[in-house]
């Protein structure tokens, strides 16, 4: 019920499909269950022993006896993986290795939820569609393209069934928001297609920690999927319907300074092809096409008050209203063939294109406060309006080169195109412009495997992000203060080195990576005065500049230890040195733990009474970490520990109906994750019920 199903599999996530003679079969692991195979890290189907990449999966199962309410949540204690709120609790977002999640590519099925914002994308779908989540941990812009600097996440959704018609349901609660969780769906296989159509509906309020409830910190989301394939001897054919609806209000905790964000909401519809020819040389051709609205609306509220004179005050209430649609239009085409019984190669086009219509209005209400005059307030509106334009072109291809039956050489290259334009705007200051951009980058991977137990890897990498249109086009407002775009900006690259060694044997599951990233021209903002580029109002404005670099280096690692048929004690941890230069600033105190993980043990068994149920009991961690800025402040961020107990069982006939439960902070710690800006939830539960027939 939980694994990865043959046509998810096969459709995967717009990625391609193993050839016949898979590497897997060269090295007898053939009948190896699908969770030990992954479809993201070279395009490809490859059993994990042999990924050239660090990678890490979550699957269905994973997600139900978690009490995450939120994808982003699902992934927290995978190693190199931290969570980011941005006070928002409703959006959070993934960071990997330090790298910001505007350099993490979000992809669902294969398609890349685009951001232009300077946060990076959150991950907008239930966790009720989820089948499997993909992670490939580390630079991986070769294959997946200018998002994925810091890494990928591959988020592959349910299809459909084996049986004509069939049904599931769940519903949740979880103490720390009063969160009601809801989803159903009905799929199966019937007259030669597969469907399935989901809906979902979430709704939470204020967070509960121990300092009290988090006042502006609820959300709620519903959702809706419609998915339909056909398959015809060689042929498959699909298409894919998804929409998700957000609302999350956003804790500043500042008097007199308020944000909410109304609306996040996501549509996409999809359609696929792919071609299996039962042939010797080209193996599979897949094209998928895909459009994508998101729209967005962000509203501001401040009010402040500035001494003039002795008795004489200066009062503004500055309101800010962001409607901001972005429109993209995506297709891939990928074609497997084989030249040589050593060589298995792909080589596909990608293209992708954002447009951007963002209209922004400010009211601003001035009342000057003066001894013995009456207040006389004046008010000031302004509209601008900006449509931008991002185009992206991608050649790539990668060769699988089976060297021996130990040695494996995986090589590939991606020549990139990118064009972006500022097409119109009616804010004073910017006028339309244009900007492109060509580069050609590389990855070399080495895998070497010991025996069918133990394999050693090394990877060289380069990244590549492109400046965002917000960045590069439109500009952005902040706290009042606009940063202006820069037109000139270059784009963020990186290199990256790997070691890793894995070992898999009927008791152990090893994964151990060691990593090194250099990366170079990151996006920052500083004040326009003295940078000698053109803003709209030079005394008080921002700019987006090129004057960031970060070197990183870190140790993930994934272990777990079957004790006995029952009993596997695990762990997840990692540590990281991150060491990030501005100009002539340079710091190690990047605000990310050196040390952070989770230690636990989990009971597995089976019972007439309880049916198969199991127990797992955690301990979540981290270091305390700094933060220092350029003009020498600086923030600490405390070390803290959770105590976390999760059970659940699976009964009835065919073991299909589900309880879980888990009991978060059982000590009811205080505390902040670094990279988060939002207090945890204090101790908590939740409960989860959920039936598949």
């Amino acid at each position: 019920m939980f694994k990865l199903s043959a046509t998810s599999l096969f459709i995967g996530s717009a990625l391609m499909l193993p050839p016949p003679h898979s590497l897997a079969e060269t090295n007898g692991v053939a009948a190896i269950p699908d969770e030990h195979f992954t479809i993201t890290a070279t395009r490809t189907e490859r059993y994990f022993m042999e990924s050239p990449v660090a990678i890490s999966t979550v699957d269905a199962r994973d997600i139900q006896r978690s009490s995450a309410d939120s994808i982003a949540d699902a992934l927290r204690d995978i190693p190199g993986v931290q969570i980011a709120d941005a006070a928002t609790a409703g959006m959070k977002r993934i960071t990997l290795r330090g790298e910001s999640s505007l350099r993490v590519a979000i992809l669902v099925d294969g398609q890349e939820i685009t951001d232009h914002s300077t946060y990076g994308a959150p991950l907008l779908l239930d966790t009720s569609f989820v089948e499997r989540v993909e992670v490939i941990r580390g630079t991986s812009s070769v294959l997946y393209g200018g998002k994925a600097l810091g890494g990928v996440i591959n988020i592959i959704t349910k299809k459909g069934g084996t049986e004509a018609v069939q049904t599931t349901f769940s519903a949740g609660y979880n103490s720390a928001t009063e969160g009601k969780q809801y989803a159903a769906s009905v799929y199966g296989h019937l007259g030669g297609f597969d469907y399935r159509v989901a809906i979902s509906d979430n709704d939470h309020q204020d967070r509960d920690t121990p300092d009290g409830d988090i006042e502006n910190s609820s959300f709620a989301n519903n959702s809706l999927s419609f998915y339909l394939a056909r398959e015809l001897d060689e042929h498959l054919f699909g298409i894919n319907y998804e929409k998700f609806n957000l609302n999350s209000e956003i804790a500043t905790g500042i008097p007199n300074f308020t944000l909410d964000m109304p609306q996040r909401d996501r549509k996409k519809f999809a359609a696929f092809y792919t071609y299996e020819p039962d042939g010797e040389t080209v193996k599979q051709f897949h094209f998928d096409a895909y459009r994508q609205t998101i729209d967005r609306n962000f509203v501001q509220h401040m009010e402040l008050s500035v001494p003039i004179a002795p008795g004489m005050s200066l009062d503004n209430v500055i309101d800010t209203d962001i409607q901001e649609e972005l429109e993209t239009s995506g297709m891939n085409a990928q074609l497997d063939f084989q030249l040589h019984e050593d060589h298995y190669a792909i080589a596909g086009i990608q293209v992708v294109k954002d447009d951007l219509n963002k209209a922004t209005g400010n009211i601003t209400q001035t009342t000057r406060n003066m001894p013995g005059v009456p207040a006389m307030p004046t008010t000031t509106e302004s509209l601008s309006i900006e449509e931008a334009t991002l185009t992206t072109y991608a050649l790539y291809f990668q060769d699988e080169w089976r060297w021996s039956d130990k040695l494996l050489l995986t090589a590939g290259g991606r020549q990139y195109r990118v064009d972006a334009e500022l097409n119109a705007t009616s804010k004073q200051g910017l006028s339309p412009g244009k900007n492109d951009d060509t580069r050609f980058i590389t990855s070399l991977a080495a895998n070497y495997g010991f025996d069918e137990q133990n394999n050693m890897r090394l990877v060289f990498s380069q990244g590549y992000h492109y400046p965002t249109l917000l960045q590069i086009a439109t500009g952005a407002t902040a706290a009042g203060s606009f940063i202006n775009p820069n037109a000139k900006l270059k784009a963020e690259t990186s290199d990256n080195i790997e070691l890793g060694y894995r070992l898999f044997t009927d008791n152990w599951l090893v994964d151990a990576t060691l990593f090194y990233t250099d990366a170079d021209d990151y996006i920052t903002n500083k004040d326009c005065a003295g940078t000698g580029l053109e803003c709209a109002n030079p005394e008080q404005d921002k700019i987006f500049v090129n004057a960031d670099k970060a070197k990183t280096k870190g140790l993930e690692l994934s272990a777990n230890f079957n004790a006995t048929e029952q009993l596997t004690p695990y762990a997840n941890v990692t540590w990281l040195s991150r060491r990030e230069t501005y100009g002539s600033f340079s710091t190690r105190d990047t605000g990310t733990p050196s040390l952070y993980g989770k230690l636990g043990i989990k009971y597995e068994s089976e019972g007439r009474l309880l049916g198969s149920y199991y127990f797992d009991a955690y301990v979540r961690a981290a270091s305390s970490a700094d933060l220092a800025y350029e003009n020498g402040a600086s923030e600490h961020y405390d070390s803290w520990q959770t105590v976390n107990l999760a059970l659940g069982s699976a009964f009835g006939e065919q073991k299909n109906y589900l309880v879980n439960m888990e009991i978060s902070n059982i000590f009811d710690q205080d505390y902040t994750p670094a990279t988060e800006s939002l207090l945890a939830p204090g101790r908590s539960f939740m409960l989860k019920f959920s039936t598949d027939f």
